[in-house]
C-alpha cells in the first residue's frame, strides 16, 4: 500500500530526535527515505508516494539504538557510488574521500605503469575508488578480518572495479616477496586512542569495528611505524604513501618519516582544517 515519502520522513525523526542535534536528525531521516525508497528530499516535500519498506519498524527500532544507518541499510554512499557495509567494515568518511583525491593527484601519466596497494582496506572504499577513477592503476588490497575482506570483493565485484583483495596482516609484511614493490601505498589504519573512546559518539564506539578503529594508549603509532618500515622495503623510489591520521598526532606521525629514506614529508590539513594525513615520498 503506498506511504508518502514525507510520513517515512516524519516516522525516522520521531525515532531518533533524542540522539542527535535537528540538523543530524533532518539529515539521517531523508537519507534513511532516499537509500530506502528513492524518493529525494524534493520528492518528500512534494507529496510523492512511494511503497512501504519492508522491515521498516525493525530497521526504526534499530536506528532508536543509535545504530548507524548505514549498518540498518547495510550500504552507505562513497564518492558517489554505494558501498555495501557490514559490522566488520568501518562507514565511509569524508575524510577519507579527501585521502583518495590526494591520491589521485600522485598517480602518474596514463601511459605509465602505476602499482597501488591499500593496506586495511574495509569495505574497499579507497582501493575501488582509485581502481575505478584511474583504471590504468594495478590496484591490490590487504585486510586482516575476513568478513571485511568478503564485504570489500563484493563490492568490487557490484562495482566492476578490477582489485586483488588479501588477508594479510600487515604487522606479518616481512613474510612477502622481496622484490613485490608499489608506486604507491595508501593506509587509512586504526588510529584512535583507547582513552578517546569517552569523548566520542555511542554510534561509533558501539557499533563500529574496534579492530579497525583503537589502537594502544602507550603506543598510539603502532600501525604508522610498521607501514613505515614496510613501505621503506616495497615501495619504489619516488613512490609515495598517503596516510589517514589522527588530528591529535599529526607532528608526530610526520616525525616518523624523517629518516633518510624519505623526502617531501608534509602534514596536510582535512576539509575542517585539522591534521588528517600524512604523505612521504620514498627518496631514491
Amino acid at each position: 500500500m503506498p506511504i508518502l515519502a514525507a510520513d517515512l520522513v516524519r516516522q525516522v525523526q520521531s525515532a531518533i530526535q533524542s540522539l542527535y542535534s535537528p540538523q543530524e536528525v533532518d539529515a539521517i531521516a531523508y537519507l534513511m527515505v532516499e537509500m530506502s525508497t528513492g524518493a529525494s528530499r524534493m520528492d518528500c516535500l512534494m507529496g510523492k508516494e512511494v511503497d512501504e519498506v519492508p522491515n521498516w519498524e525493525s530497521s526504526l527500532a534499530r536506528l532508536a539504538q543509535h545504530e548507524p544507518l548505514q549498518y540498518v541499510l547495510g550500504k552507505g554512499w562513497f564518492r558517489d557510488r554505494i558501498f555495501g557495509l557490514n559490522p566488520h567494515t568501518l562507514i565511509p568518511r569524508p575524510e577519507t574521500e579527501e585521502l583518495v583525491e590526494l591520491v589521485l593527484g600522485k598517480i602518474p601519466h596514463e601511459n605509465m605503469p602505476c602499482r597501488l596497494l591499500d593496506v586495511g582496506t574495509g569495505s574497499g572504499c579507497i582501493a575501488i575508488s582509485i581502481a575505478l577513477e584511474a583504471p590504468q592503476v594495478q590496484v591490490s588490497a590487504w585486510e586482516i578480518s575476513p568478513d571485511a575482506q568478503r564485504q570489500a570483493i563484493q563490492n568490487a565485484k557490484s562495482l566492476n572495479a578490477h582489485v586483488t583483495i588479501e588477508l594479510q596482516d600487515v604487522f606479518q609484511w616481512s613474510t612477502r616477496n622481496d622484490s613485490e614493490t608499489w608506486d604507491i601505498i595508501v593506509s587509512n589504519p586504526p588510529y584512535v586512542m583507547f582513552q578517546e573512546a569517552a569523548q566520542m559518539e555511542k554510534h561509533v564506539t558501539a557499533f563500529e569495528p574496534g579492530l579497525a578503529l583503537f589502537v594502544p594508549d602507550a603506543n598510539p603509532l603502532i600501525f604508522y611505524q610498521v607501514l613505515e618500515s614496510m613501505a621503506s622495503k616495497h615501495l619504489r623510489g619516488g613512490g609515495w604513501i598517503m596516510l589517514e591520521i589522527n588530528q591529535a598526532l599529526g607532528k608526530e606521525t610526520k616525525a616518523l618519516f624523517s629518516t633518510n629514506h624519505w623526502k617531501n614529508v608534509e602534514l596536510k590539513q582535512d576539509f575542517h582544517g585539522k591534521d588528517r594525513f600524512v604523505i612521504a615520498q620514498k627518496d631514491i
